[in-house]
């Protein structure tokens, strides 16, 4: 359970941001004159939120892991096909930043004693990588790889997405072989199947997908970790993801699976269209804004924010009030890091708000370091979690 010491950086954070935005109800005011009453620096502070020079200021300082390279790749993925849906939520990335950037980052430093995180500069984000083998035991290192000249199909690679292009396999070839694509920890990988879906590939996933879906009644793939489908429409041919325990089946749509060995619940998460899920025999349809959380042999269905769950293969991972122990896990297969508790207590911490997904580890651990009431010692790739 989150104790007041927790929650109120945040408190004051989300009524600011209220204010800006011209939302703020009477109780938020009155909390907000509250505070200003506490202290000059508050006041002084409130006023530096508000001056838009300053803001930008700050929010470079916020970004400084690499402002210039962030700053460049926002610009060019904004340019790409997705290009509205980046900015809206990278715009709501920046006004979260001013105020608890601001807010907590350089009030609460200069008014408490804060342990700072270890500068480990050689814990860097994950990149473009990812392993084929073909179904005749071929292994292909994609990230180092242009073409591949298959016997079933054609694969275009440019080092961050692999493109299959079917070709028509004989009557007689009835056998359905299968290709897999592997993620490690620290890895990220686009591929486009030969049906024409979009797979955005998190790291340590693996994802098995036929040679070709030419001759094939139904397109089947099998999935152990995290991706995001961007659905091909064919209404002969249902595409299923079946993961451990259950099976996805959708004509044409968009949504999210999370179904990584190990993890007590799954996850799929609806963007577009309708997905069946299919566990033991027994079907829950799921409509956009839904997720299904899979865990012990339950299926139980709740409306989400879908962008906090569709988003990750962008600029800023987004999360909302997770515990540090589901965010560790994520940074710890991004990163390539392993990571200790030094009690239990500690794990039990909840963060609201974005943390840039291509930032060095340390100032990610910097951020939520800020934002919350635990610190973290670095050594080696061990990261050990304790509260301040």
């Amino acid at each position: 359970m989150k104790n007041s010491i927790n929650t109120y950086p945040y408190d004051i954070a989300a009524i600011i941001l209220a204010y800006l935005r011209s939302e703020i109800d009477e109780k938020g005011q009155q909390k907000l004159d509250a505070w200003l009453e506490e202290a000059d620096s508050h006041k002084a502070l409130f006023a530096r939120i508000q001056d838009e020079a300053m803001q930008y200021e700050d929010i470079q300082k916020i970004l400084s892991y690499d402002a210039g390279g962030a700053w460049q790749i926002v610009k060019q993925k904004a340019a790409r096909r997705r290009r509205k849906r980046l900015m809206r939520v990278y715009q709501v990335a920046v006004s979260v930043v001013v105020v608890l950037g601001v807010a907590i980052a350089f009030l609460l430093k200069e008014e408490a004693t804060v342990v700072p995180v270890a500068k480990v500069e050689e814990i860097t984000p994950g990149r473009s990588i990812a392993k084929l083998t073909v179904a005749s035991g071929d292994v292909y290192h994609l990230d180092s790889l242009n073409q591949v000249d298959l016997v079933t199909s054609l694969a275009e690679n440019n080092g961050k997405e692999v493109v299959f292009t079917d070709r028509q396999l004989e009557e007689s070839v009835r056998e359905i072989r299968y290709n897999k694509v592997e993620i490690p920890r620290g890895g990220e990988y686009q591929i486009v199947l030969g049906d024409g879906t979009r797979v955005y590939l998190n790291a340590q996933t693996e994802l098995r997908f036929p040679e070709s879906f030419a001759n094939s009644e139904q397109r089947l793939v099998y999935l152990t970790g995290e991706a995001y489908f961007e659905v091909a429409k064919n209404p002969s041919k249902p595409f299923i993801v079946q993961c451990k325990d259950y099976a996805v089946k959708v004509l044409g749509t968009s949504f999210n699976v999370n179904s990584y060995e190990g993890d007590e619940t799954s996850k799929t998460t609806l963007a577009t269209g309708k997905v069946e899920i299919d566990m033991d025999g027994k079907q829950t349809i799921l409509n956009p804004g839904q997720q299904a959380i899979i865990k012990d042999g339950e299926v139980n269905v709740r409306e989400v924010d879908v962008e906090v769950y569709t988003t990750w293969m962008y600029e800023n991972f987004r999360f909302k009030s997770e515990s540090i122990q589901e965010i560790m896990t994520k940074l710890s297969r991004w990163y390539t890091i392993d990571v200790f508790y030094m009690n239990e207590a500690v794990k039990n911490y909840h963060f609201t708000g974005y943390l840039p997904r291509y930032a060095k580890i340390a100032d990610v651990l910097e951020l939520l370091s800020l934002t919350t009431n635990i610190k973290f010692d670095v050594k080696g790739r061990t990261v050990t979690v304790m509260e301040k």
